[in-house]
């Protein structure tokens, strides 16, 4: 019978990703391209978003979207045709001791079959590499051995930087992928550069990436007369795989020569195709013994050290060093060869680099990365993305790892002005489930418990007393993922929920529970040039009417706005419910033309905070994308990429609240410097969030600039700078953004890092508080503010032996802010601008210690408000001292401190500030920190 033909794309589809490049993390010059050109390019489309006519209408539009996408991916499952591996390579059983030395000088590596032929990626796709590479592939009954000799005519200009592991660098590179589930959508990757240096990462979707996955594994390379050796030895209890006797892995290799940028690949990788895992060679031969099969890693370690507290001179507390001890462990066990228990028991979730320094003036959230491993093993599975182009990347997301063990709900200075509390929950305990069967079901499952925190306070009087702070919570996550169709196709759902203890707590504001579930489905066709995605999530919290009342009142939704007929605020309310989706389609792959169409939508009642992470509700976006590229090298410019990007914002009621539109440019020279330069601008019609539960104000319109331009990374000195310029003529705001970043490789194993920032913007409506006069009426005042931030981000990894390493890091920060022009809400809706909001008189305003007082010429009633001048500085900073003395185990000792002041408010004094921030009390950590691996 002969193979059924695929399906052709309808001439009228479009593409569904945002586009993107492969891999930041060591393929940062890697592009997503193709094979070849297809033997038709499908016409763009421009289609056109409807938005919602009703809140009813909308959730009937929004299923009736989602129902079709659903029938037009099941129409194309049967397109994608079995399309076997380019290339082969067969492993071979060792019969010696293999020493890993990096010299390939075993007599089994010489009878081993030899991979060759490889495929310039970079910079001249298809030609032959000027430098010509063989890998060769053993194997026992523990691990996979992999030698990568790369010939070099001038091997003295082979380049090898001495980093810390994980770390970067301007050097010569090997990369080993390994889909050893043979999935066509995940690898392991592991990395050697010319000194040694060990990389690994995990590739996920086929061209998703994961930079802070670890593996424990041993590497070595030695630069010889031919050139240099990369040789690995990577245990099948780092791989993941199906329980064969025999089995077909997914196999790549890529080189990257630094003086040439050159960077060739085994297996080809055409520029044109959007894949990468898919596009990999076979190896075959790799034969598992039950015995394989068994995993167990056990991580146990031990921390001793001491807390120095800044305190003040009145402090009750004072500034006694609190010592610290605690011990914990970690653990993996294989139940099978791809399905992983892992759980930690009072983990340790310390991490070397602080989170930046930010003023927030908004009323959203600020989002920070994940820097905890033990959350951030298995991600790619776990992860539930809610935004577009979720490539992991999303902020917007069902499962935030950061809600699990972060600050207290509650404070001590709710209680009395003298306390002590930790800045962190207690995990006790987390179990994680992760793998992927046989039959391609992705599987993750994860339990976390956090304790009871309380704060001591203590009174004038001398009696001090515990107050709850965080209740008991328990967090679970569920996330199932199949794929078919050589991984073409997948289907996935996932659920999140969180139940907290609140009886004996005055925690009322928290919700007791809170549920999410979701849907997602993505399809790649035509050739694998187009693809089309979409997912459905629902959520469902319950608490007491306070928690309700403040979930409908909060900065996602404003239920209580007076405008706001599509919504009703309801304060008896004890539970709340909500939907949210997203669907694209799209064509991203091709030489030159590229484009996509979707919409994403929120209800007003969906949240999903308590462990996810959400910014908004209420809206529907609809959004379309076109790019035109060229990445064949002219006389002067290497690649260049043109973008548009058009937009409309609507609520649910529906009410057109914004249109917009970019076009942008990227490039890199021939010199391989690259930048950047676009424009943005954004037709405001309605703002329904300025006033934060206020009435909806005419919107007005803004437009942004920016530019950036990076140095060649191939030198000793290399760096960058961005650049960006908004305003509002209207409103008469404007604000400037400006940094630099330095790098300088010192010496062969010392970089140093220097990122200076500067940012200053002028606001005519900067929300300032909302104020209940004598009459209980409502006021939102607003003002002017002039804020003006410096940021100085420092540094320095130095590198004494491959395995032992230092690491400073230091922020100092300093933000000052003035308000002036202090007004409030009007005729919002009036056509000119200055009829929107009345100016306070000088008649109307008293200042007394810090507080305004105003009382209208109109007669309406009298109200207060506090000053809102700032002056903030902070500095933040690590020293790390780290020994791996084994592959897994580590010895590290940790200095941390902070500092933070405030200063004379509205000025900024720059040589004054940091001497005040400097003379001001700081808070010190130091540890002590051993941890030891025990694995096979």
């Amino acid at each position: 019978m002969s193979p059924a033909k695929p399906l052709r794309a309808p001439r009228y589809l479009s593409c569904l990703d945002l586009p993107g490049r492969f891999p930041s993390s060591v393929f940062s010059q890697v592009r997503m391209r193709v094979l070849a050109p297809p033997s038709r390019s499908p016409r763009l489309f421009v289609g056109a978003v409807l938005c919602p006519a009703s809140r009813h209408r909308s959730v009937g539009r929004l299923r009736s979207l989602l129902l079709a996408l659903v029938v037009l991916v099941a129409m194309l499952c049967a397109a994608g045709p079995v399309v076997a591996a380019e290339k082969s390579l067969r492993a071979q059983r060792r019969s010696a001791l293999i020493t890993i030395d990096g010299r390939l000088d075993e007599p089994d590596w010489a009878r081993a079959p030899r991979g060759g032929g490889f495929w310039q990626h970079e910079p001249h796709e298809g030609r032959p590499p000027k430098f010509k590479t063989q890998v060769r592939v053993l194997f026992d009954d523990e691990a996979i051995y992999v030698g990568v000799r790369a010939f070099d005519p001038q091997p003295h200009r082979i380049r090898g930087v001495l980093t810390r592991r994980d770390e970067d660098s301007t050097s010569d590179w090997v990369l080993v992928g390994i889909d050893s589930y043979h999935d066509r959508r995940t690898a392991f990757v592991f990395a050697l550069n010319a000194a040694g240096v060990q990389r690994d990462l995990l590739l996920f979707d086929d061209t998703s990436d994961d930079d802070s996955w670890n593996a424990v594994w041993t590497g070595e390379a030695t630069i010889d007369a031919q050139g240099w050796v990369a040789e690995f030895r990577i245990p099948l209890s780092q791989l993941r795989f199906a329980s064969k006797a025999e089995q077909k892995w997914g196999f790549q290799v890529l080189r990257k020569v630094q003086r040439t940028a050159e960077e060739s690949v085994w297996s080809r990788l055409p520029k044109s195709k959007p894949r990468f895992v898919s596009l990999f060679g076979e190896l075959h031969g790799v034969q598992i013994t039950e015995q394989q099969k068994r995993r167990v890693e056990v991580l146990p370690y031990i921390v001793g050290g001491a807390h120095i507290p800044a305190a003040e001179p009145d402090d009750p507390f004072g500034d006694v060093a609190e010592p610290i001890y605690r011990t914990g462990l970690d653990f993996k066990y294989g139940l099978t060869s791809n399905l992983t228990l892992s759980g930690t028991v009072n983990p340790d979730f310390g991490q070397v680099e602080a989170d930046p320094s930010q003023i927030n003036l908004s009323a959203q959230e600020v989002f920070f990365e994940e820097k905890r491993s033990f959350f951030l093993e298995g991600g790619d599975i776990i992860r539930f993305g809610l935004g577009q182009g979720d490539g992991g990347g999303s902020r917007e997301t069902l499962f935030y790892s950061r809600r699990i063990g972060a600050s207290p709900h509650g404070s001590g200075s709710e209680h009395g002005d003298d306390y002590r509390q930790d800045q962190n929950t207690t995990i006790i305990g987390a179990a994680k489930l992760t793998g992927k069967t046989a039959g391609r079901w992705s599987l993750g499952f994860m339990n976390a418990m956090t304790s009871e925190e309380t704060a001591e306070v203590r009174y004038p009087s001398g009696s001090r007393r515990h107050v709850i702070i965080e209740p008991l919570t328990n967090y679970a996550i569920a996330r199932i993922k199949k794929d078919v169709n050589e991984g073409r196709t997948t289907f996935g759902v996932g659920a999140t929920s969180v139940n907290r203890r609140l009886e004996g707590t005055s925690m009322d504001d928290l919700h007791t529970s809170a549920y999410a579930g979701g849907i997602e489905f993505g399809h790649r066709f035509a050739e694998d040039m187009w693809s089309v995605n979409g997912r459905m999530a629902a959520s469902h919290v319950r608490g007491s009417k306070e928690a309700i009342s403040r979930t409908q009142r909060s900065s996602q939704r404003y239920f209580q706005r007076p405008d706001a007929d599509h919504v009703e605020y309801d304060p008896e309310r004890t539970s709340l419910s909500g939907i949210g989706g997203l669907g694209s389609i799209g064509r991203m792959g091709g030489d030159h033309w590229r484009a996509a169409v979707g919409g994403d939508t929120r209800s007003p009642g969906f949240e999903v905070n308590d462990v996810g992470f959400q910014r908004e509700a209420d809206y529907f976006v609809g959004w379309l994308w076109t790019q035109y590229r060229d990445e064949e090298p002219g006389r002067f410019v290497k690649d260049y990429q043109l973008n548009f990007n058009a937009w409309t914002g609507n609520s649910w009621e529906p009410e057109n609240t914004s249109n917009g539109g970019s076009v942008n440019v990227d490039t890199t020279l021939n010199s391989y410097w690259s930048g950047g330069v676009g424009y943005n601008v954004n037709l405001g019609r309605v703002n329904k969030h300025l006033l934060r539960g206020g009435p909806s104000v005419r919107g007005h319109n803004g437009h942004n600039w920016w530019l950036n331009i990076q140095s060649d990374r191939r030198r000793k000195v290399f760096g960058g700078l961005f650049a960006g310029y908004r305003t509002q003529p209207e409103v008469g705001s404007a604000g400037v953004d400006a940094g630099l970043q330095l790098v300088v490789q010192a010496r062969s194993n010392l970089e140093l890092s220097l990122g200076p920032n500067f940012g200053k913007r002028v606001d005519n409506q900067q929300f300032v508080t909302e104020a209940l006069d004598t009459d209980g009426a409502p006021h939102y005042v607003l003002a002017q503010i002039e804020q003006t931030t410096l940021a100085l981000t420092l540094r320095l990894d130095y590198t004494i032996f491959r395995d032992l390493s230092v690491q400073v890091y230091a922020q100092p920060f300093v933000s000052v802010g003035g308000y002036d022009d202090y007004k409030e809400s009007d005729d919002v809706m009036a056509e000119a601008y200055g009829d929107r909001f009345h100016m306070f008189g000088e008649d109307e305003v008293e200042f007394s210690e810090g507080t305004y007082t105003v009382t209208r010429s109109d007669g309406s009633g009298s109200f207060s408000y506090g000053g809102g001048d700032f002056n903030f500085r902070e500095l933040r900073s690590n020293v790390v001292l780290r020994w791996e003395y084994n592959p897994g185990s580590t010895l590290a000792f940790i200095w941390s401190q902070g500092r933070s002041s405030a200063g004379e408010a509205g000025r900024m004094d720059l040589g004054n500030d940091l001497e005040k921030l400097l003379d001001s009390e700081g808070e010190h950590v130091i540890l002590l920190k051993l941890s030891h691996w025990f694995g096979s």
